[in-house]
């Protein structure tokens, strides 16, 4: 799991991407959130991040290169072998991100209902498996869904792009105030 920890009290909110392959979205979202992390000193500790997908058909496969190439020129470094979602995942995360509601009911069906945490987040963050577009300025309701660009073109892997860049900046103030909340609340 890549990431920064901080000497602060509060240890950093660890957080999964997930989508079906984790080759195209879940793998973009996870450099976009560490590029972001890095980049503002202020939120630096604040979160850790890995990606993984549902599905295991990309296992051991690099990014697809389309997601490489416009990660590439919007200055992101998309480079992470897939792997599969492990049952230790859900113990092991604080925030299990999905891309689509597919997602989801894969990923709830997967903890089988039970969180199994082992946080010191889980009483300020109560629901473990979000979808991203929770945090995107511009979702609408039915609106929810990252779309796949696996296939399309490359505007897909724009497009796929710029929806991420929307929802991390809120996702990162999110992360900081649920270590806020978990240093407010220990004392």
């Amino acid at each position: 799991m890549a990431g920064i920890s901080s000497g602060g009290s509060s240890p950093p909110v660890t957080v999964l991407f997930v989508c079906l392959g984790n080759h195209c979205r879940s793998p973009a979202a996870h450099a976009v959130a560490e590029a972001m992390m890095h980049g503002t000193p202020a939120r630096i500790g604040d979160g850790r991040f890995d990606s993984a997908g549902t599905g295991r058909s990309h296992v051991g496969d690099p990014p697809h290169p389309m997601a490489i190439a416009e990660g590439a020129h919007r200055g992101y470094r998309v480079g992470h072998r897939s792997r599969q979602i492990h049952p230790d995942d859900f113990a092991n995360f604080d925030l299990i991100v999905a891309m689509d509601r597919n997602n989801v009911d894969d990923l709830e069906r997967m903890r089988g209902g039970v969180d199994l945490r082992h946080s010191c987040y889980a009483a300020v963050e109560p629901v473990q498996v979000q979808l991203l577009r929770r945090w995107d300025p511009y979702a609408m309701p039915g609106d929810e869904d990252l779309p796949d660009p696996w296939g399309k073109t490359a505007d897909a892997y724009r497009s796929m792009f710029d929806v991420i860049e929307r929802c991390l900046p809120p996702l990162l103030d999110h992360l900081a105030w649920l270590r806020s909340e978990h240093t407010s609340t220990a004392h």
